[in-house]
C-alpha cells in the first residue's frame, strides 16, 4: 500500500464505505455533469455528508457548496474530481494538502486521447504516487455501492436493492448494460467498478477486494485488456466465488478501437483462455450471458453431472438434450415409481415417457409440481431443467383447466427442499414473465438453452473446484 499504514484491506473497504465525499467540479447549474453525481448520492440516500467543491462556492441540491477542499472543516474520504482532465493534477495538489488519499476520477482525456493525453496521465500517476493517493479512473464511471448508496456515476441513475452480483467493468457504457440485463432479470447487483483507463487501481485491486467482500456472491467482469496476467492468474484461483469473465478486444480491428476508447492494450487470447481454464474463471462469449450464467449460482451448486430434462414439448425435450449431450451430461432413467405417478394423470396415454421427460400430455399443475417434486428426489439426479409454456392471461378453461393454477411458489420449494438446482425456463409473454421474475427468489431463464448452460456452469465451478 502507498496510503499510510492503513492494511490493504481497510483501505479498499473505506473506498467503498467512506464516511463523506467530496465532488469536486459539482455546481448548482442544471447542465452542470458533476451535479448529477450530487444527485445520485441524495437519491440513493448515502448516509455520510457530502461536499459539492466549485469555484463560486455553490450551493448543490440543498447541500453547503465550497470553493476548495481545504475549505472543508472535517477530513474528507474520498473525493471524486469530476474536472477537465488538465485541472486534475490541480485537484491531487489539493487532495494531498487536506489529506486526502482516495479518489475517483471520472474525467476523460488521458490516454486515450493521444500523445498530450498520455502525457497527462503520467503526471497524474506520478503525482499520486508522491502523494500515497489511490484513485479509480480516470475516464470511467468508477463507484457504486448499493449496500450504502455510494453512487458515483454522471449519469442519473435510480437506486436499486443490493444484490449478491458484483461488477467490473473497463466500459462503463457495457457496465451500464450489464445492469440493465440485470434490472430486466429483476435481479440486482451489489458493487459496481467502472475502471475505465485503470491508471492506478486496476481490475485486480477490485477483485481481490470483491473475493473478499461478504456481500458479493458472484463476481462479473468485462475486460479490454488484462495487464498483469500471472497476478490475475493467482488472484483468480485465491477467490473461492464464481468469477465470469468477457473478454473483449480479440481481433485486430477491436484492438485498434480498445485504444481509441480506453487505451486498451490487447493480449493474447489463447493464453488468456488457458489462463483462465487453471484458474477456474468462467469465460463467457456473449455479453448477456455475463448476467444471465451468473444468476446461475442463485441456486444450489450442480455437484454432479446427472440431469434430468422435463419439457412441455417433444421439441423442446430433443434439442434440450442434444445440448445436455454435448455439454457432457449424463441422463439417469427415471424410476418408475416417479414415471406412474405421470401415467396416472396424462390425457390420451400417447405419450412414452422417459428422460428427458415429455409432459405434452400432462394437463395439471399439480402433476406437474409432483413430478418435479418426485424426479429432484431421485438419489442419482443432480439437477433439473424444467420448461414450462404459460399464457399471460392464465385463463385455462375446459381440457385445459387444471393448469390454471400458478406453481412458481411451489418450484421455489421444491429447490430449497431438496438442495439441488432446478433451473427452469418459462416460455411466455415478455410482460408476464418480467412479472414472474419479480416476485420469485430463483433465477427463472428467457430461453432453455440458458437453463441448460446455466447447470453446466454451475457443475463445472463445482466439481473443479
Amino acid at each position: 500500500m502507498r496510503a499510510g499504514d492503513m492494511s490493504e484491506a481497510d483501505f479498499m473497504h473505506k473506498m467503498f464505505y467512506p464516511d463523506n465525499v467530496a465532488v469536486v467540479g459539482a455546481s448548482s447549474s442544471p447542465r452542470n455533469m458533476g451535479r448529477l453525481i450530487v444527485q445520485n448520492l441524495v437519491t440513493w440516500e448515502f448516509p455520510g455528508n457530502v461536499y459539492p467543491v466549485n469555484p463560486r462556492a455553490d450551493d448543490v441540491l440543498g447541500l453547503k457548496g465550497y470553493s476548495s477542499l481545504t475549505q472543508i472543516k472535517d477530513p474528507v474520504d474520498l473525493v471524486v474530481a469530476f474536472v477537465p482532465a488538465n485541472a486534475v493534477p490541480s485537484v491531487l495538489d489539493e487532495c494531498s494538502r487536506k489529506g486526502v488519499t482516495r479518489m475517483a476520477i471520472p474525467s476523460g482525456g488521458f490516454s486515450e486521447y493521444g500523445e498530450s493525453g498520455s502525457e497527462l496521465a503520467r503526471v497524474v500517476k506520478a503525482k499520486a504516487r508522491e502523494y500515497g493517493i489511490r484513485f479509480v479512473g480516470p475516464n470511467g464511471l468508477t463507484i457504486i455501492n448499493a449496500e450504502n448508496g455510494l453512487c458515483l456515476p454522471f449519469l442519473p441513475m435510480s437506486k436499486r436493492e443490493p444484490g449478491g452480483i458484483s461488477i467490473i467493468t473497463q466500459s462503463g457504457g457495457v457496465g451500464m448494460s450489464l445492469i440493465m440485463f440485470l434490472n430486466n432479470q429483476s435481479a440486482n447487483f451489489n458493487k459496481f467498478i467502472s475502471v475505465g483507463n485503470k491508471l492506478d487501481l486496476d481490475e485486480l485491486d477490485f477483485l481481490a477486494y470483491l473475493g473478499r467482500d461478504p456481500g458479493t456472491r458472484v463476481i462479473c467482469m468485462f475486460l479490454e485488456s488484462v495487464v498483469r496476467g500471472s497476478d490475475f492468474f493467482e488472484v483468480s484461483r485465491s477467490i473461492d466465488k464464481p468469477v465470469l469473465v468477457y473478454k473483449a478486444n480479440t481481433t485486430e480491428i477491436g484492438a485498434r478501437t480498445a485504444s481509441s476508447h480506453t487505451a486498451a492494450l490487447a493480449n493474447d487470447d489463447a493464453v488468456l483462455d488457458d489462463v483462465l481454464r487453471q484458474a477456474n474463471v468462467i469465460r463467457v462469449r456473449e455479453i448477456k450471458r455475463l448476467t444471465e450464467m451468473a444468476r446461475a449460482f442463485e441456486l444450489p451448486p450442480m455437484k454432479g453431472n446427472r440431469i434430468a430434462i422435463v419439457s412441455p414439448a417433444g421439441g423442446y425435450a430433443v434439442l434440450l438434450s442434444d445440448l445436455a449431450s454435448k455439454l457432457g451430461f449424463e441422463f439417469p432413467h427415471l424410476s418408475e415409481h416417479v414415471l406412474d405417478g405421470f401415467r396416472q394423470n396424462v390425457r390420451a396415454d400417447v405419450i412414452r415417457f422417459g428422460n428427458p421427460l415429455d409432459l405434452g400430455d400432462v394437463l395439471s399443475s399439480d402433476a406437474i409440481v409432483y413430478g418435479l417434486d418426485k424426479v429432484m428426489e431421485q438419489p442419482d439426479i443432480d439437477g433439473v431443467v424444467a420448461v414450462l409454456m404459460r399464457r399471460a392471461d392464465a385463463k385455462y378453461d375446459g381440457a385445459y383447466s387444471a393448469l390454471s393454477r400458478e406453481i412458481y411458489s411451489d418450484i421455489g420449494e421444491i429447490i430449497k427442499r431438496h438442495d439441488k438446482p432446478l433451473a427452469m425456463c418459462l416460455l411466455t409473454q415478455c410482460h408476464y414473465l418480467r412479472h414472474v421474475q419479480s416476485r420469485m427468489t430463483y433465477p427463472i431463464f428467457e430461453n432453455p438453452e440458458d437453463a441448460v448452460e446455466a447447470l453446466a456452469v454451475s457443475r463445472d465451478f463445482h466439481t473443479r473446484r
